[in-house]
């Protein structure tokens, strides 16, 4: 547990407000570089997830299992526990504490000013997108990656799954429910990477290793 990013975290807590992560895993590194074509410089995106921060919820990790209080998220993810013969794939609700592992790289939040009623709507989607178990499309990403590189992110992914969502445009898709989308119709829904959902306002606050 990185205690430094948990307190990044903690402090910057905003209901409904959104942030980015750079991961340093295998997996986190090939986004990062998938997204080279959409980079100022050129080089690999510092960024390999999308949230959205949720509530802080009561919960028993306090010092002896003690009640306390701790931000969750809601997160289009995929994870795999061999170990607990576990798969979790989809919109889900998690502890921030996932995202607070020494192989972030950088953590960026931003806040869009949501009013209270933008913040319902915002995270009233993302509850619902829970409920209805929207999945993680694997091949979408595959899609995104090659509308990247043929530079036609503005055009549908051949790939688009309905009933599916992978991190960035799972986000996306929750703001445009307030009628806040922070992108516009030169990056279609399902190509949404998170280099683009950094480069469309000023961060509210920024943490790097």
């Amino acid at each position: 547990m990185n205690e430094d990013l948990l307190s990044f975290f903690t402090v910057h807590y905003g209901r409904g407000r959104l942030v980015l992560v750079g991961a340093s895993d295998l997996i986190g590194e090939a986004i990062r570089v998938s997204q080279r074509r959409l980079t100022p410089d050129g080089k690999p995106s510092l960024w390999s997830h999308a949230f959205i921060i949720g509530e802080m919820r009561p919960d028993q990790r306090g010092p002896g299992r003690t009640t306390s209080r701790s931000l969750y998220l809601f997160e289009s993810d995929i994870q795999i526990d061999p170990l607990r013969a576990q798969l979790r794939n989809g919109v889900q609700e998690n502890w921030i504490g996932k995202w607070c592992r020494n192989d972030i790289d950088h953590a960026a939040i931003l806040d869009l000013d949501l009013s209270e009623s933008e913040q319902d709507a915002v995270l009233g989607m993302a509850l619902q997108l829970c409920d209805e178990q929207m999945q993680y499309p694997i091949l979408e990403l595959v899609g995104t990656w090659l509308a990247i590189i043929t530079r036609r992110v503005w055009a549908t992914n051949p790939f688009d799954d309905p009933r599916a969502m992978y991190c960035s445009a799972f986000v996306r898709y929750c703001y445009q429910q307030a009628a806040r989308d922070f992108l516009g119709d030169d990056v279609a829904l399902s190509n949404t990477a998170p280099e683009h959902i950094a480069q469309s306002g000023p961060f509210q606050a920024e943490w790097h290793k």
